[in-house]
C-alpha cells in the first residue's frame, strides 16, 4: 500500500501534464521604466552618483538607471561656484535632463545623499522645504549637514513608483516649471 500511496503524486502529476492543467503562476512582473544616464563629467561625485543610481535602482525596482559610456538623456556633471554651493537640476522630462552636482557641497553634505536627492527629482519628487525631516531624501539640504540618510521613505518610493505606473520616461513632470529651481 505504501509504494501506491508514493506514486499517487506522480501519476496525479503526469495526468495534469497530459490534459494541459498547470498550477497558477505568479504573473511576471513588468520590465522597469529604463533611463539611461551618463556619468561622463561627474567628476569627483562618480562613485557616489553610482551609489545612489543603485539605491534607486533598488528602492523603485519599476525605474532602472542604466549607466552608460556616452552621452545619455540624462548627464550628471560636477562644477563649481563662487558660492561653493547649489546642487540642481534641470529637468527636461521625467529621466531627462541634467543633475549639476556643486563640489563645495560635498564639503557640507554625504555626496551620496546629494545625489540621491537631485536623482529624486528626475524622477518627479518636488524638494518638500524648510522643517522636513532627515528621514526623507527630499529634505535635502533642510535636513542638515548631519544629516546623511540616503534612504528614500516609504512614501518617496510610492510618489515614484505612482508616478512612472501612469507616466513615460520623458513625460512632463508636474511641478517642474513652476519659475522655482530644484535643489
Amino acid at each position: 500500500m505504501t509504494r501506491v500511496q508514493n506514486l499517487l503524486p506522480t501519476v496525479v502529476l503526469a495526468c495534469g501534464a497530459l490534459l494541459g492543467v498547470s498550477t497558477p503562476a505568479a504573473a511576471a512582473d513588468p520590465a522597469p521604466e529604463v533611463i539611461p544616464i551618463d556619468l561622463l563629467l561627474a567628476g569627483s561625485y562618480t562613485d557616489a552618483a553610482r551609489e545612489a543610481i543603485a539605491i534607486w535602482n533598488t528602492a523603485v525596482p519599476t525605474i532602472r538607471f542604466v549607466e552608460q559610456d556616452t552621452p545619455a538623456a540624462l548627464r550628471v556633471m560636477e562644477y563649481k561656484t563662487a558660492r561653493g554651493v547649489q546642487s540642481h537640476v534641470n529637468i527636461k522630462g521625467a529621466g531627462r535632463g541634467w543633475v549639476y552636482l556643486e563640489v563645495g557641497d560635498a564639503r557640507l553634505y554625504k555626496p551620496s545623499r546629494i545625489v540621491v536627492h537631485e536623482l529624486g527629482h528626475i524622477l518627479s519628487l518636488p524638494d518638500l522645504g524648510p522643517g522636513s525631516p532627515c528621514s526623507k531624501v527630499m529634505s535635502g539640504a533642510w535636513g542638515g549637514s548631519d544629516c546623511v540618510n540616503v534612504q528614500p521613505d516609504a512614501s518617496e518610493k510610492a510618489a515614484v513608483r505612482d508616478f512612472f505606473a501612469a507616466n513615460d520616461v520623458g513625460d512632463k513632470v508636474p511641478w517642474w516649471g513652476s519659475g522655482l529651481p530644484a535643489r
